[in-house]
């Protein structure tokens, strides 16, 4: 029988985006689209009074050509490829040209809206501040969206190459970044032919340098299932995920967090848990992401009341996402010997979950006090406080009594 390249491709797309539709609804849950609504809600209206508030010195054209860089220059390829295919798929090499054709095509149209959003976000700062008009979005969407296709198709020809996660990584950020500034802050009348000059130019370079090479296909399967892998850890803080491969750390400079904790047999998964959380990459990184975006965003956007949704909507969102964890040693067999009663876990749990969120609390409420005096920013802090104490002592449990019905 002939093989079908792309019809391959169709099969393990369909099952691809099966999969991830399957996963997204565990993640795109009511709760948590209610609490982004009332996010991007108070994002807007923040970011719609901010952009009143510029003058022509502020730099808008650096900012975008840094947010646009990084939506277009940082490009995955979808190849859908598994362990087996390196030892029955290379034999079909030559056939396999479709397939990876038809890969780039899908990780173009899944990756553009990215900077579709951040260019359409960016448009009002930046008519305000150069006095460009509106009308110039769509020839910059269409000059964007051709950066981006030179972008796929770069990073797929680099990866036959050596160093393609340095040097040639380095040099697309660098030529995107290039040209993304070349068309925002000069006429488009000889921008844009300038432009299309690079991309051609580069792109007969790049195909001239990989005529005759073969795919490397040990690089090209660690790199999928590292991009698998990141979203499985991310749909894991929803729901469980049984193929899911963990990444863990020794982190011993942050061992004097769980240091504190008594030595004692009650104590046992208190201190579990705090010890999977510093050594866990996906738990510490989720924090630790969190928790950066909220600060900057405290930070950047002015008001009380913005302050205190954006306080207690990452408080939220930490303290929601983390409630699965308590699941995460269920395959552990070997957690069953400990000697200490079930209650003990659970307890433990929503305690250390509390010390999180607490901490979050304290931070946020000190931005407070700096944007908004003593007397807001101690309102603030107590707003947050009252909502950890009613998250943890209220909804944890439920949630909790919930999981092990």
């Amino acid at each position: 029988m002939k093989f079908d390249a792309v019809d391959l491709f169709k099969k393990r797309f369909g099952s691809y985006m099966e999969e991830v539709s399957r996963y997204m609804r565990y993640m795109l849950n009511d709760h948590l689209l209610f609490v982004l609504i009332i996010g991007v809600g108070a994002f807007v209206y923040s970011y719609s009074g901010w952009v009143k508030t510029l003058t022509p010195v502020f730099p808008a054209i650096p900012l975008m050509v840094i947010l646009l860089t990084a939506a277009i220059a940082v490009t995955t390829i979808t190849t859908l490829l598994k362990r087996p295919d390196a030892v029955y798929l290379i034999v079909q090499e030559k056939a396999m040209d479709q397939y990876f054709k038809k890969a780039n095509v899908a990780s173009f149209w899944m990756q553009i809206y990215i900077f579709i959003l951040v260019l359409a976000a960016c448009m009002p700062m930046y008519a305000v501040v150069t006095g460009f008009s509106f009308s110039r979005f769509f020839p910059l969407l269409l000059v964007m969206l051709l950066i981006k296709l030179w972008n796929v198709y770069f990073q797929w020809e680099s990866m036959k190459l050596e160093n393609a996660d340095t040097t040639w990584l380095f040099t697309r950020i660098v030529v995107s970044a290039a040209l993304i500034y070349l068309v925002l802050a000069f006429h488009l009348i000889w921008s844009i032919p300038v432009t299309l000059v690079v991309l051609l130019v580069s792109y007969m370079w790049m195909k001239r340098k990989t005529v005759g090479l073969t795919i490397r296909w040990e690089y090209l399967i660690d790199k999928e299932e590292a991009r698998m892998n990141r979203f499985y850890r991310l749909a894991n803080l929803f729901t469980d995920v049984p193929h899911l491969k963990g990444t863990v750390r020794r982190r011993a400079y942050l061992d004097f967090l769980y240091r504190p904790i008594p030595y004692a047999k009650e104590k046992s998964f208190a201190y579990l848990w705090s010890r999977t959380f510093v050594r866990t990459n996906e738990f510490m990184g989720l924090y630790v992401r969190l928790t950066v975006i909220a600060f900057l965003l405290l930070v950047f956007v002015q008001g009380f009341y913005l302050n205190i949704i954006f306080s207690l909507l990452f408080i939220y969102l930490t303290g929601f996402q983390f409630i699965p964890m308590l699941r995460h040693f269920d395959g552990q067999v070997m957690l069953r010997l400990y000697p200490v009663d079930d209650h003990f876990r659970r307890r433990s749990f929503i305690h250390f979950l509390r010390i999180l969120l607490l901490a979050q609390a304290l931070l946020f409420g000190i931005v407070g006090i700096a944007q908004n005096g003593s007397i807001g920013g101690v309102i603030i802090l107590a707003v947050n406080l009252a909502f950890v104490a009613v998250f943890t002592f209220v909804y944890v449990p439920y949630r909790v009594k919930r999981i092990y019905q």
